[in-house]
C-alpha cells in the first residue's frame, strides 16, 4: 500500500521532533512487521466508522515507521492490505481475514468494527501460528470468553463495563429499583449487551420487565414494537444499529405507547449520520451511553490526523484504530520475533501491564528507542490505555452519558464514568 503525501508531511513533526535523539543500536530490533485492515469501508451503515477505523491505522502504523527511522531502530512495520468487509458481512470477513493471514502473511490484523466481524477474525487467528488480531471497536463481552489461543485482542472497552454506565445513568433518572424493559438485534453485539445489562440491573436492586430480540433486514418491526410497549416498565434500553432502528422507530410511534424520553441507547447512535438516519423527530429525547476516548493530546491528534486524511469522515472512534496499529508495531520490536505467542507477549509489555514510562501518541521516537532497548512502556493512547488482561481486554474504560435534543446530540462531562 502507498503511504500518500499528506500521511507523509504529518509524519514529518513526530520524526522532526525525535531526531535530537541518539539511535539505538542496531542490532536492538530488527523484525519486520506486516500490519492488515479489515473494516466495513462500503455498504449500510457502518461506512464511516469502517473508514475512520481504516485510516487512523494506517496513521498509526505511518507514525510508528517514522519514529523508528528517528530512532535509529532496524526493522520495519508497513501496512500491507486494508481490506472492506462491506457492512461487516460474516461470509466477506472470513473471507478477508483468511487472505490477510495466508496470503499477504500480516502479523496483525486491525478490525474489525462490529463484534461478530471480529469473532470471525478471531477464528482466523485462532488457527494461526502467526497472527494477532486486535479488534478496534468490538465490545461484546464474546470476545472475552472465546477461545481464540490468546490471539484475539481489543483496544475498545467490554460491554460488561458498558452495562454499568447505563446501570448508573438509569438509575440516576430513575431510582435503583426502578423497571426496564430491554430490546436488542439479535447478534453477538445485541444479546452479549442486554445479558450483561440485566445481570448488573438486578444486582443494583433493579426489575426486568421483559426482553425482546429482534433480526436485522426485517421488512417490519411492528410485532417486536407491539411486545416491547406491552411490558411493565419505567425505561427501555435498547441495543441497536441505525439501520434497523430506522424500521423500530416508527414502529413504535404507531403503538402510541412509546417514549423516545424515557430510552437509553449506546454508541451506534452517538453520532450525526445515525441521527439522521433514524430521523432527529424519531431520535428527540433519547439519552444514552458511550464508551469515549480518555487519551492524551486528543485534540492535537486530531489536528494531525485530519491533516494526513482531510476527507476522513470521522468519527469518536477513531483513535481507537490509531492505538490498535501504533500497539501492534510496538509490540513487534518489543516481542524480536513473530510467533503469536511472541507477539502477544509483546502487546502486553507497551500495554502497560509490565509498568514502564509512559509515552503518548507525539512521544513515538522515544517509546521505540525504549521497546527497542527490552524496557516494558506504557502507552498512553489517543483512544486511551489498554493495559491488556489475560483475555486481551483493557483493563478499563471511560463513558459518556449522552442526549438527543432537536437533532443535536449534547454532551456533559460532569456524567462521565470511568472504570
Amino acid at each position: 500500500m502507498k503511504m500518500n503525501n499528506r500521511l507523509i508531511l504529518a509524519t514529518i513533526t513526530v520524526a522532526a521532533s525525535a531526531l535530537l535523539v541518539s539511535t539505538v543500536p542496531a542490532n536492538a530490533a530488527g523484525v519486520d512487521i506486516r500490519v492488515g485492515t479489515i473494516q466495513p469501508m462500503t455498504g449500510a451503515g457502518f461506512a464511516d466508522y469502517g473508514t475512520g477505523l481504516a485510516n487512523a491505522a494506517s496513521f498509526g502504523v505511518a507514525s510508528v515507521t517514522a519514529a523508528m527511522t528517528a530512532a535509529g531502530v532496524s526493522g520495519s512495520c508497513k501496512m500491507i492490505a486494508q481490506e472492506d468487509s462491506v457492512s461487516d458481512a460474516p461470509s466477506v470477513v472470513k473471507e478477508a481475514a483468511t487472505k490477510l493471514a495466508k496470503s499477504d502473511k500480516v502479523n496483525f490484523i486491525i478490525g474489525s468494527l462490529t463484534s461478530g466481524a471480529s469473532l470471525e477474525v478471531g477464528s482466523v487467528t485462532a488457527a494461526s501460528t502467526g497472527v494477532i488480531a486486535i479488534a478496534s471497536a468490538a465490545s461484546s463481552p464474546a470476545l472475552t470468553t472465546f477461545k481464540d489461543n490468546d490471539t484475539l485482542f481489543r483496544t475498545y472497552p467490554s460491554d460488561l463495563l458498558q452495562a454499568q454506565a447505563l446501570v448508573k445513568a438509569i438509575s440516576k433518572a430513575y431510582g435503583n429499583s426502578s423497571w426496564v424493559t430491554v430490546g436488542a438485534i439479535n447478534n453477538s453485539f445485541g444479546t452479549g449487551l442486554a445479558k450483561a445489562f440485566k445481570a448488573a440491573w438486578i444486582k443494583n436492586g433493579g426489575h426486568i420487565g421483559g426482553t425482546v430480540l429482534w433480526n436485522a433486514g426485517a421488512a417490519s418491526y411492528d410485532s417486536e414494537a407491539a411486545a416491547l410497549v406491552k411490558t411493565k416498565r419505567d425505561a427501555f434500553v435498547f441495543v441497536d444499529y441505525p439501520d434497523s432502528f430506522a424500521k423500530m422507530a416508527p414502529a413504535l410511534v404507531r403503538t402510541k405507547k412509546w417514549n423516545a424520553s424515557t430510552t437509553f441507547m449506546t454508541e451506534a447512535f452517538n453520532d450525526d449520520s445515525a441521527i439522521k438516519t433514524v430521523g432527529a423527530s424519531l431520535m428527540n429525547g433519547i439519552r444514552g451511553t458511550s464508551a469515549k476516548t480518555n487519551g492524551t493530546d486528543t485534540a492535537g491528534w486530531k489536528a494531525a490526523f485530519k491533516t494526513a486524511f482531510p476527507k476522513n469522515p470521522g468519527t469518536f472512534v477513531d483513535g481507537s484504530g490509531f492505538d490498535a496499529a501504533v500497539l501492534a508495531c510496538l509490540a513487534g520490536i518489543s516481542a524480536g520475533g513473530t510467533s503469536a505467542r511472541s507477539l502477544a507477549k509483546g502487546l502486553r509489555n507497551v500495554g502497560g501491564v509490565n509498568g514502564g514510562t509512559a509515552y503518548s501518541w507525539n512521544q513515538l521516537t522515544a517509546a521505540v528507542k525504549d521497546v527497542a532497548a527490552g524496557k516494558p512502556i506504557t502507552f498512553n493512547g489517543v483512544w486511551g490505555y489498554t493495559k491488556f488482561d489475560k483475555a486481551g481486554d483493557p483493563m478499563g474504560g471511560a463513558f459518556e452519558v449522552w442526549s438527543v435534543k432537536d437533532g443535536v446530540i449534547l454532551h456533559d462531562s460532569k456524567t462521565d464514568v470511568q472504570f
